[in-house]
């Protein structure tokens, strides 16, 4: 049967889950520094109707690219984590 799956393809499976995860935070992480100078940058421009509508749409983008970045660094650690934890029982 070839749609077995073996311990050895879980554990290939929760390092490339990590190494993938891990770089979407570092992703994440370019993305919310990259809102949050646009944001620092839109709070010294002059008041009107268009930048306060800018500064809340790139408000709202810091915390969700910030979010994000925390939410895929977690789920890395917690790949790396059952990826040694499993290495360990297959041995």
């Amino acid at each position: 049967m070839k749609g077995i799956v073996t311990t050895g393809s879980i554990t290939d499976l929760l390092w490339i889950l990590a190494l993938l995860a891990g770089w979407l935070a570092i992703i994440y992480l370019i993305g919310g520094w990259y809102a949050g100078t646009r944001f620092r940058t839109l709070l010294k421009a002059p008041l009107s109707e268009e930048v306060e509508h800018l500064t809340h749409v790139w408000e709202k983008r810091v915390y969700r690219w910030a979010a994000l970045a925390f939410l895929m660094s977690g789920l890395s650690i917690l790949c790396i984590i059952s990826w040694l934890i499993s290495k360990r029982f297959v041995q």
